[in-house]
């Protein structure tokens, strides 16, 4: 007879060594598999940030305000309409950070995901320019954009192109696990660290911007800083200064966001009905 474990120890007493013996052996185990992902994720890995050359092309890109902990799953949609998994990714499909993290919250964030093309690219580009941008444009608009799901709103994102200059650029091959630790780890340590980087070593002026593409087999990252030039990889939008400068000082609460989260998720939602 199968018994489960609050049956087998419902006689022991609350305090009982027992149980404090089987409480610190569960914290323990929790703590070491936390440490290890920590670990594999490079939160313990210096960086070691080397110069070298971004090789430029065509980026044929979505782009969109979201915490960087979505470039995962942009780039996998991204992905899905192209039919390539996400573990042939790598240089091939790009992340492309505008910000720096730690001084944008997450809506304001910008973000850009896509491929980088060549010639041999064009089959691609057409692909997602052309096909891909007809059937999004076909789409009903949605009723209420910002009550979308990451997931939902990528399918309502045209695809956009640039051409992103070759040039010099700080390069960092960093750890990457495709999980939520690692996500963390490269927007709170990785883009910092190379954004400073390109100010300190780019010529002056320069813009600093982020730009990545990851080996699922190999389990890394490469991370790329131009060095000059960093306003061609704005994709038109303006330096982050300027962005912060036009969106005003960021609310300790959004009451606006909170009101719609209990309109939806909330039988209380009728309160707030007009």
């Amino acid at each position: 007879m199968l018994m489960n474990y609050h049956e087998m120890t419902m006689g022991e007493a609350r305090d009982s060594p027992q149980r404090r013996k089987q409480f610190l052996v569960i914290c323990t185990v929790i703590a070491s598999m936390f440490v290890y992902h920590v670990i594999a994720a490079g939160g313990l890995t210096p960086m070691e940030i080397k110069e070298g050359v971004f090789p430029g092309g065509e980026f044929v890109y979505k782009y969109i305000q979201r915490d960087y902990a979505a470039s995962h799953a942009l780039t996998e949609s991204i992905g899905k309409d192209l039919e390539i998994n996400s573990k042939n990714f790598s240089g091939l499909m790009y992340s492309l950070y505008l910000d720096n993290p730690g001084f944008n919250g997450g809506p304001r964030q910008r973000l850009a995901g896509g491929i980088l093309v060549d010639k041999k690219g064009m089959v691609m580009r057409d692909a997602l320019m052309n096909t891909k941008n007809e059937e999004i444009r076909a789409k009903p608009e949605p009723k209420e954009d910002d009550e979308l799901t990451a997931s939902q709103r990528w399918a309502y994102l045209e695809y956009k192109s640039v051409t992103l200059p070759s040039l010099d650029a700080a390069v960092l091959e960093f750890p990457y696990t495709s999980g939520f630790l690692s996500a963390l780890i490269t927007s709170y340590k990785v883009i910092p660290a190379m954004r400073e980087y390109a100010m300190k070593k780019g010529e002056p002026g320069n813009v600093p911007i982020v730009i990545t593409t990851c080996d699922f087999w190999e389990q890394y990252c490469r991370h790329y800083a131009p060095l000059l030039q960093g306003k061609d990889f704005l994709l038109g939008q303006p330096n982050s200064e300027e962005w912060l400068e036009s969106l005003g000082p960021e609310p300790m609460i959004d009451f606006e966001k909170m009101k719609k989260s209990v309109k939806r998720y909330t039988p209380l939602g009728y309160f707030f009905d007009e």
